[in-house]
């Protein structure tokens, strides 16, 4: 009865330390193993991770259909964090639209009245100057995909921000 007791208690051990092993072993590189749940936008020759549509937790880019009129918003983070797992919105680049026409597949924004903003710069208003930013897919409250091409704004005082990347945002319409 001893034999089959002892046998018994090593079976659950050895299970129990399997199950430990298959849970824990690998925990401090799990975000880094994850897909990549972020695109990479590239500002002033920059590569930053904008967290859009697959990560977690993110801010919704916004349209109203009545109005014609939203605001096209990119959470950015260094990417050399990213690369490690660390997710930190460091900075915020937001573009504000108002137009005639809906925002859909093929929309250019250059097209609508637009308003550039960035965190690292609360007090300068930056317009369109050059460029293209192109709707490339939309789906409406899911997600919007837009190109950037030598996406250019500046502002008066000849300061400017140049975007370039394909990135995918969280998307809501009103």
């Amino acid at each position: 009865m001893k034999k089959i007791y002892s046998t018994i208690l090593l079976l659950a051990m050895m299970v129990a330390a399997l199950s430990l092993t298959a849970c824990g072993g690998d925990d401090d590189n799990n975000d880094i193993n994850l897909k990549q749940d972020y695109d990479i936008l590239q500002v002033n020759g920059v590569d930053y991770a904008c967290y859009g549509y697959r990560c977690i937790i993110t801010y919704s880019s916004t349209w109203n259909k009545t109005k014609n009129s939203g605001e096209i918003l990119l959470p950015c983070g260094k990417l050399s964090d990213a690369k490690k797992g660390e997710y930190d919105y460091d900075y915020m680049y937001g573009i504000k639209l108002e137009g005639s026409k809906d925002l859909k597949q093929g929309s250019k924004l250059e097209e609508y009245s637009l308003q550039f903003d960035s965190s690292e710069d609360y007090y300068h208003k930056y317009n369109y100057t050059s460029g293209s930013a192109t709707v490339a897919e939309i789906r409406s409250d899911e997600y919007i995909t837009i190109k950037f091409d030598s996406f250019m704004v500046s502002n008066k005082e000849g300061d400017s921000y140049v975007l370039n990347g394909t990135v995918q945002l969280d998307f809501d319409e009103d």
